[in-house]
């Protein structure tokens, strides 16, 4: 059933006026769970048939035209996320400090936000009857942090007591069309060295076997991330240097093996590893398209060549960017620039772009990824600029959720009161364009 919280907005107001309570619960004579459901199994053609209950149990049937389904589905309630209940070694919600708003300690382990959204899950709650709603809908891609293809590694890293074989459901979906991209947080002395690349064939073994089909379709490993905040959990250890370019040694050789018996490179590093190894990143193709630039693979390379590639157009068209900024994000984000992006725009033509990374107080040096800056960081750093000259500085559009509020709930205004620089956020994709466009 679905919750409806809101009144149909016109014109499909006037075939019925929703009261306080009301569920939609069935779809022509389908159950419906959510909104999954309703897309799913809307008629082609023709009249939806939807069954409305009010709180005194009373069913109503309506007649909506088809292209009502948009203006019904903005009457539900936001689909709430089925809660995780493994407790993983390394979980990053566990780490966050006291005090901050409640969704941030919410653990979701939802197969359908997954798909919507490439949210990553475990499949330790998606049971039967999920599998087979994944496979009947052809909710795919699904997006799967596996982590160790060793079942008793596995179990032991997702702190849970049943144990099963993760390639089994993989084998379930793949065969029955689903595309799935996976990820291994990688954890030293838990599931590195052998055990990442048995992981690797296990998943390589699945892998997807042609274009749009089921299958495995990529796999990042990711390193693990630490904070200040890990009071009464269990001994991690960081990914240091060494480790990295061990790592990076380790599945370099595996993208060759990959690249010689399938379509790409299969198994992705994020780019840390590279940035903490200080090592080259791969070329633009070892990437195979980006699969993975969510979670932090590729994403410098990609930006790089994009920004000088537009910074190339801008100069075509008499609109090159000529005022300078000053950048104000994180550590590992600072070493991005300067090794990466401030060179190559530079080479370009751009104007001065400087660079300001600063230390993460909220979560703890060893956190030095843009998208876990607090604002009370950010100002602080502001701050500290010096008064002359007056400079546009840029922030990072990742601190900022969609309510436009920081981890430590703070606003851009509240960053940049009380200083007398200009304080803007610019996109990602678009920074040059948007640099071009400073008058």
């Amino acid at each position: 059933m679905i919750a409806i919280t809101t009144q149909l907005p016109r014109p499909h107001h006037r075939h019925y006026e929703w009261r306080e309570g009301d569920q939609l619960t069935h779809l022509d004579g389908r159950p419906v769970e959510d909104v999954l459901d309703l897309y799913y199994y809307q008629p082609e053609d023709g009249i939806m048939h939807v069954v409305v209950r009010r709180t005194d149990g009373e069913e109503v049937e309506l007649e909506l035209p088809p292209d009502a389904l948009d203006a019904l589905t903005a009457t539900f309630a936001p689909m709430e996320f089925k809660r995780c209940a493994c407790n993983c070694v390394f979980c990053f919600i566990d780490q966050n400090p006291q005090g901050m708003r409640d969704p941030i300690y919410v653990k979701d382990e939802d197969y359908r936000f997954s798909f919507l959204y490439g949210n990553y899950i475990t499949l330790t709650s998606l049971g039967k009857k999920g599998i087979a709603r994944v496979i009947e809908q052809k909710m795919s891609p699904i997006f799967v942090s596996v982590h160790c293809t060793n079942t008793e590694v596995r179990t032991r890293m997702l702190g849970i007591k049943r144990q099963y074989d993760v390639c089994e459901v993989l084998r379930a979906l793949a065969d029955n069309g689903i595309e799935l991209h996976t990820q291994i947080v990688l954890c030293p002395g838990w599931n590195d060295g052998p055990y990442l690349e048995q992981s690797y064939r296990d998943l390589f073994a699945l892998r997807r076997t042609e274009e749009g089909g089921g299958g495995v379709a990529s796999l990042a490993v990711v390193p693990v991330g630490l904070t200040a905040h890990r009071e009464g959990l269990n001994q991690l250890d960081p990914v240091t240097k060494p480790i990295a370019a061990t790592v990076i040694d380790q599945v370099t050789a595996l993208q060759d093996e990959a690249l010689a018996q399938w379509e790409g490179p299969f198994v992705h590093l994020s780019d840390e590893f590279y940035l903490l190894a200080e090592q080259s990143f791969p070329p633009a193709e070892r990437y195979a398209g980006f699969p993975q630039e969510d979670n932090g693979v590729g994403l410098t390379r990609r930006l790089r060549e994009n920004w000088v590639e537009s910074l190339g157009w801008a100069r075509d068209d008499g609109r090159a960017p000529t005022r300078p900024l000053t950048v104000i994000t994180s550590e590992l984000a600072a070493k991005c620039f300067e090794r990466e992006h401030i060179p190559a725009l530079a080479a370009a033509g751009a104007p001065p772009l400087d660079v300001v990374g600063v230390k993460n107080t909220f979560y703890g040096h060893t956190v030095t990824v843009a998208g876990l800056m607090s604002g009370g960081d950010l100002r602080g750093a502001l701050h500290a600029l010096p008064v002359e000259p007056r400079r546009t500085v840029c922030l990072s559009p990742r601190v900022f959720n969609s309510d436009g509020l920081t981890l430590d709930d703070l606003t851009l205004e509240d960053i940049a009161a009380d200083q007398p620089h200009e304080v803007l956020v610019p996109d990602e994709e678009g920074f040059v364009d948007f640099w071009a466009d400073l008058e």
